[in-house]
């Protein structure tokens, strides 16, 4: 069986970022599908003219929509892409669901509120639609083996971790809290502060903070300016040594225990060479479609889901919350902001 898919939004993260010479791996939800077996990329929808027409010439799609419910009337669609802004996505799932559309790729945050989360989650439930949403390092091989590496507790004990990044805290800090939660679990409580860090957005600011998870360590986050340079990086100290996922999550450096060569009777870390090899193809996209795909033919639930996404949200709103009361400890689950 071949699925029929379609994609509302032609930005960015829709179809512009394979425009981009540097990137090596395919990095957009319509060079995912043309790019994956058993998927056809059928109707795409934006509002701006200009990204419509050049997403359909780039990616070959017969049929171009300004309205999304048009497209969803007129086209008989398996999957659906929502690439839009967060506000927007609640009533584009309405429209998706209410049309027979079997699974959604939503991006990520997968809302702009809690209340907004539930509702798309249990609509989608109500349905037995598939909801998965793209924090993409899910998919990754290789931080599918970190994980797995930090888990089996081949770095010991976590001690403490420390996340840094740019470009805000709903912005990216939807992936780096999704992140935090894949490799460590649930979050008791977060304190959070505004960052002297500017994000370039006011309407997505950067925040610093802290928070400690559910029987494990405690994580620092620091927001670093984007004018500077680009940071996505996560620092982790176990009592068996040092493990740092750098370059955006395309590297990585590994550090042992050894006797030091400095002091008699203590131990220091050490350059290592890595027990995780990062030197593995980078196509998240690619692997989220084909994930996507897998859950529909065999019934089973993504490893993205949309409980996932609203935790990931929850931990946005929780920092907000806390910053906007000058550090106070926000437990988590929160009701709403």
């Amino acid at each position: 069986m071949t699925y029929r898919a379609g994609i509302v939004g032609c930005g960015r993260i829709g179809s512009e970022f394979d425009d981009d010479p540097r990137r090596k791996e395919v990095a957009t939800h319509a060079g995912a599908y043309r790019a994956v077996a058993g998927v056809d990329l059928i109707a795409a929808c934006d509002l701006d003219t200009e990204k419509l027409k050049t997403c359909g010439t780039r990616w070959r799609i017969p049929s171009l929509y300004h309205d999304s419910a048009e497209m969803l009337r007129n086209e008989t669609l398996d999957i659906l892409s929502i690439c839009t802004w967060p506000s927007s996505r609640m009533a584009i799932v309405k429209q998706a669901v209410n049309s027979g559309v079997r699974a959604i790729f939503c991006e990520k945050p997968i809302a702009d509120s809690l209340a907004d989360a539930a509702a798309i989650i249990q609509l989608c439930d109500g349905r037995g639609v598939v909801l998965q949403i793209d924090h993409q390092r899910r998919f990754d091989r290789f931080h599918q083996e970190v994980r797995a590496f930090l888990q089996a507790g081949r770095l010991g004990r976590i001690q403490q971790v420390t996340f840094r990044y740019t470009a805000g805290i709903a912005n990216t800090g939807s992936h780096m809290f999704d992140l935090l939660r894949f490799f460590f679990g649930d979050v008791q409580w977060v304190q959070a502060v505004y960052s002297e860090n500017d994000s370039h957005n006011p309407d997505d600011p950067n925040i610093d903070g802290m928070l400690r998870f559910r029987g494990g360590p405690l994580c620092m986050v620091q927001a670093c300016d984007a004018r500077s340079y680009l940071i996505f990086e996560i620092d982790c100290l176990g009592t068996d040594g040092r493990l740092r996922v750098t370059h955006s999550g395309f590297d990585v450096d590994f550090y042992e225990v050894k006797e030091s060569a400095l002091f008699s009777g203590y131990k220091e870390i050490h350059p290592a060479a890595s027990p995780v090899d990062s030197q593995v193809q980078r196509d998240c996209m690619v692997q989220g479609v084909a994930h996507l795909i897998e859950c529909l033919r065999e019934g089973k639930k993504t490893i993205s889901s949309g409980e996932d996404g609203r935790a990931a949200l929850e931990l946005i709103c929780a920092f907000h919350e806390s910053a906007r009361a000058d550090g106070k400890r926000i437990p988590i689950q929160l009701v709403d902001i």
